[in-house]
């Protein structure tokens, strides 16, 4: 299953007017694991791919994790938050 999963900000995590926050996701898989992104509070993802750095464009403010997994299991990375 995946392990290691953990989400990072490049640059600001502070959201200015107009612009997005990018967070990459990243894991330790055997095959690859698909992302899945998700805001607190909202059951349904908002955003997933297939790859080992997942990157996540985030429009709004909030804490965001993403949520690797493949055919042996899932983790969750810990919460991020964007200002």
């Amino acid at each position: 299953p995946p392990r290691n999963i953990s989400v990072s900000i490049t640059g600001s995590a502070e959201i200015v007017e107009g612009d997005s926050v990018t967070l990459i996701c990243s894991s330790d898989s055997n095959p690859p694991a698909e992302i899945s992104w998700f805001k607190d509070g909202e059951s349904s993802a908002v955003g997933s791919g297939f790859s080992a750095l997942q990157s996540f464009s985030a429009l709004q403010s909030g804490r965001f994790y993403c949520e690797a997994h493949n055919q042996h299991g899932s983790q969750r990375s810990d919460a991020v938050t964007v200002t």
